[in-house]
């Protein structure tokens, strides 16, 4: 029988066996040949810190009671795998076929392509490794459409993992200019000004909301946060322009933001006047979206073009891979030297 990773309890991995149902007319069947761990949303499941696992959520609020997440349970959205077994209705996908798709890891998934917003065919000239990357890039896209950043305009891009990553190349083919990276690792920034940074600052190194008023002669007209660092958010509000630019919160933050001072520059204008949410599935992308003209489905399936054109490269992004039954390994290297790797995936064998 096949098998899915569940997360047992806090830093805590095992695999449970399943039975799959016979598919339906409007569904394919999946093998799984590569899953992508989040390093974001993921190992805060993982790590047990998401809020849901102590408070429950009702009618969009966060509230004291019952827990929403219980441990235990599956999670994953970064897959690919090979069509095994086609609906007498489906049109678009064969046996044989390679998707991109999200259902968690396991080694199979029945799909239905009428519904999966995350479900595209990987091209037989793209590495289908690359494929994992199909969730990360619409998060980064989205992201750039929620700021609507111009060409012309300065961006200032905190964290430089992977969402970071694609995202200075989503600023570099909007005509963003100038674009600044910020991260903590010489590594990454040096990725980063390959792929197409203009600039790199390490907190380390100096002040960087200074350093930017030097490049811009002032704040940046917007600022994305990609980090999950409540210092770097506040770092990323100084580096706004005063009055009129906005800071685009990308990351899941957790826990209290005991380094974010909305009493400084927040309040006195002083750098960025408004913080925006974009997160996945929050349709900020244009005010208003008149006819939903930017859905979900939309950016999902505009980012993932650029993704298997190489308009977006995710080349050398892939620094670790484990097999299905060492996911343990992997997590635990996420968790405890993250400095170590951009993006962790699991491989099976089919």
């Amino acid at each position: 029988m096949p098998k899915e990773l569940v997360f047992l309890g806090r830093r805590k991995i095992g695999f449970r066996e399943y039975q799959d149902r016979p598919i339906k007319d409007n569904e394919i069947k999946v093998e799984t040949l590569y899953s992508g761990i989040s390093h974001g949303t993921e190992m805060n499941i993982y790590r047990g810190t998401a809020p849901q696992f102590h408070k429950s959520v009702r009618d969009g609020l966060f509230q004291e009671g019952e827990s929403s997440y219980k441990y235990p349970m599956g999670y994953g959205y970064e897959e690919v795998g090979k069509v095994v077994e086609v609906g007498e209705n489906v049109e678009k996908f064969r046996v044989g076929d390679i998707v991109a798709s999200a259902y968690g890891h396991r080694e199979t998934a029945i799909l239905d392509v009428n519904r999966t917003v995350y479900l595209n065919l990987v091209p037989k000239e793209m590495n289908p490794e690359h494929a994992i990357f199909q969730a990360l890039a619409s998060v980064a896209y989205d992201a750039l459409l929620t700021s609507n950043v111009r060409l012309g305009e300065s961006a200032v891009i905190f964290g430089q993992g992977v969402v970071g990553l694609l995202l200075v190349q989503f600023c570099k083919l909007a005509g963003v200019n100038p674009i600044i990276a910020v991260d903590l690792l010489e590594k990454r920034l040096s990725l980063s000004e390959k792929l197409g940074a203009s600039y790199v600052l390490n907190p380390e190194t100096c002040d960087v909301a200074r350093e930017v008023r030097k490049i811009l002669n002032g704040g940046s007209d917007v600022v994305f946060e990609t980090s999950g660092s409540t210092r770097a958010l506040h770092e990323a509000i100084r580096c706004g322009a005063r009055g009129y630019s906005k800071v685009i919160a990308v990351a899941w933050y957790q826990g209290p933001a005991k380094n974010l001072y909305l009493g400084e520059e927040f309040h006195h204008g002083l750098g960025a006047t408004q913080i925006i949410s974009g997160g996945p599935g929050i349709n900020n992308r244009l005010p208003p979206a008149v006819g939903r003209q930017w859905d979900i489905l939309r950016v999902v399936k505009t980012s993932f073009d650029l993704l298997k054109k190489g308009k977006i490269c995710v080349e050398g992004l892939i620094t670790h891979r484990f097999r299905f039954e060492e996911a343990e390994k992997a997590y635990e290297l996420i968790d405890k030297h993250p400095e170590d790797c951009i993006k962790v995936i699991l491989t099976f064998e089919n």
